[in-house]
């Protein structure tokens, strides 16, 4: 098992998944948002263009998956990125339909000095990426274990890790920006334990550093998605964890 097939499993999965709603709107005639509607993903789309749009995230998605689930890793990342999906369509076309602006508003509210996902998304993805990050057999998610810089309080965030060049780091990206409040509370203590791949590792010397960094330091297939976080954090490993 490889990481690359993980989250090959995961996209594939996904990508099933939100083909669902455009398809079945499409085939019932229903006008139904998508991204090439103004405003793209709120705006409402013609019944061919959702059609059209299914069709393709089915045909990637079952491209992806051609091969079967073969491990016990990618049966899981499978699962992650099926249940991840639907829990982020749920929330966005949810609001949408309810008038409001889904995923696009709390980008909005980021980009005018917010910092972090919708609370609602959170409560149905946070229960599912505590049970299962940090697992063996599930290696692009962790638990990162910090403290509140201000309340003092323990926390436990389950994080995507991103694979680097250099095994001695640890790179985890930032989506909702530098101002994230547990990187926050890392960078305040100098320090982390990060539960990940069924070990338990110290780190120290945490950094926000901006994407082009990140991008040098991740391995070559995940430069891309890194490259378009605003922000990523990254820590060294000490010697003695494991």
């Amino acid at each position: 098992m490889s990481v690359g097939s993980v989250v090959k499993s995961a996209v594939g999965a996904a990508l099933l998944v939100n083909a669902v709603p455009h398809g079945v709107s499409g085939v019932q005639g229903r006008p139904f948002p998508s991204p090439f509607a103004d405003p793209p993903g709120v705006g409402l789309s013609s019944p061919r263009v959702n059609v059209a749009w299914s069709a393709a995230n089915a045909i990637a998605g079952a491209l992806l998956l051609r091969k079967g689930i073969r491990s016990r890793g990618e049966a899981v990342g499978t699962a992650v990125g099926a249940v991840a999906m639907a829990a982020t369509i749920s929330y966005h076309f949810g609001d949408v339909l309810a008038g409001g602006t889904g995923l696009r508003g709390f980008a909005s509210g980021l980009s005018a000095g917010g910092s972090g996902p919708p609370r609602a998304l959170v409560k149905l993805t946070e229960p599912i990426a505590i049970a299962l990050a940090g697992r063996r057999w599930l290696p692009l998610w962790a638990v990162l274990h910090h403290r509140g810089r201000k309340s003092g309080a323990e926390y436990a965030t389950p994080v995507a890790v991103v694979p680097t060049v250099d095994p001695a780091l640890v790179l985890i990206g930032l989506p909702w920006g530098r101002d994230t409040n547990w990187a926050r509370n890392v960078v305040a203590a100098g320090s982390a334990d990060v539960t990940w791949s069924g070990a338990t590792h110290a780190t120290s010397s945490p950094r926000i550093i901006e994407p082009a960094e990140a991008a040098a330091l991740a391995k070559p297939m995940f430069r891309p998605i890194v490259r378009r976080m605003p922000a990523a954090i990254v820590l060294r490993r000490s010697s003695e964890s494991g």
